[in-house]
């Protein structure tokens, strides 16, 4: 059900389009329904929004599925401690098993407990990841814990009952023919929310049609993924990239939007001669291993550095290999100088 859906949303079976509709369209209405109130109830002031001692900035998008949220949190934070600041990161940790507020050992921690995002951010950035669903309480176990003065929430555009001081969002523009809201769209809000944005960031293209309506006046930048290393994950080795060329590739892997991966093998050079798509956040188990191992015709399995934090490095067979990536910002100081800028002000205003 959930590929015949992604299907509609992308517009590659108009058959299965009318098919959904009358299941789709009623539920899409009770949707937006509850975003209607729960807009009053927010307007009106009967739900408190927290503010932190702490400037806050949000790192989300507008629509569901992988539009690079994750890798951005990372990148803005890396550069934010260049220039200075000392962040931490807050994530609520989806898919998580602990319960409570808690900061992510990245030494310790297995991606089951604490949330892959959280786990790979951590491992990654090497700055404090803290876990929580309400993040304002998150926020503040990190001020008590660290001399942090800046927080990034990661996937944080929807989250009413805290107050950001600057709103960063992603928007991948080969879903802008579908602005319908969720189930019968990819959309969590009507579009119009993009001017709430302070900046804009967008992958597969421009802003153009009913975004640039929205997002007139808000800066926009530009974003892609650029692949760094090939990783061994049995033996914690690490190669070039360039190793995928004319390989006949298993890819697999559990994002938002798998095709992206799998067209970014292709890109490198890789002959993929299987996909192999799970839902966002899947939990691997052993089989599912074996099972992947056991395509003959593939030189090696290559999947995602946030899918690998999920595989027993022990039982992993020797082919299997992760990507790791970095995000590529057009024009990436502009941006770091409009944030600082927004941040001065906010400063000004305390």
């Amino acid at each position: 059900m959930r590929n015949a859906i992604i299907k509609v949303w992308r517009g590659e079976s108009k058959s299965l389009k009318w098919f959904l509709y009358p299941l789709l369209f009623p539920l899409s209405c009770a949707y937006e329904i509850c975003l209607y109130v729960r807009n009053i109830v927010y307007r009106s002031g009967l739900v408190e929004i927290c503010k932190v001692p702490i400037p806050v900035i949000s790192i989300g998008n507008i629509t569901l599925g992988g539009t690079g949220k994750t890798p951005v949190v990372g990148r803005v934070s890396e550069r934010l401690r260049q220039a200075g600041l000392n962040p931490a990161i807050v994530t609520r940790g989806y898919k998580r098993k602990r319960k409570g507020t808690f900061l992510v050992d990245r030494d310790n921690d297995s991606a089951v407990d604490v949330g892959d995002e959280a786990l790979m951010l951590s491992k990654k950035t090497r700055l404090p990841v803290f876990v929580g669903a309400n993040r304002a309480q998150a926020i503040m176990k990190g001020i008590d814990a660290y001399p942090i003065d800046i927080a990034l929430l990661d996937d944080g555009f929807q989250l009413r009952n805290l107050y950001k001081d600057i709103e960063i969002l992603l928007i991948d523009c080969s879903e802008k023919n579908n602005t319908s809201l969720f189930p019968l769209g990819p959309f969590r809000e009507r579009a119009k929310r993009i001017k709430d944005a302070d900046i804009i960031l967008t992958r597969n293209g421009s802003i153009s049609g009913l975004f640039s309506k929205y997002a007139e006046g808000v800066p926009a930048f530009s974003f892609r993924y650029r692949p760094m290393y090939l990783c061994n994950l049995r033996h914690d080795l690490t190669g070039h990239y360039n190793f995928l060329k004319e390989k006949n590739v298993l890819a697999f892997s559990g994002l938002g939007n798998n095709k992206s991966f799998f067209d970014l093998l292709k890109d490198l050079g890789a002959n993929v001669v299987h996909e192999v798509s799970y839902p966002d956040h899947y939990l691997y188990k052993n089989s599912d291993i074996k099972t992947l191992s056991g395509y003959r015709d593939a030189d090696i399995i290559v999947t995602t550095e946030k899918d690998a934090t999920k595989i027993n490095q022990s039982s992993a067979p020797e082919n299997l290999y992760y990507l790791t990536v970095e995000v590529e910002i057009e024009n990436e100081d502009a941006m770091i100088e409009t944030i600082m800028d927004k941040l001065s002000v906010v400063r000004m205003m305390s």
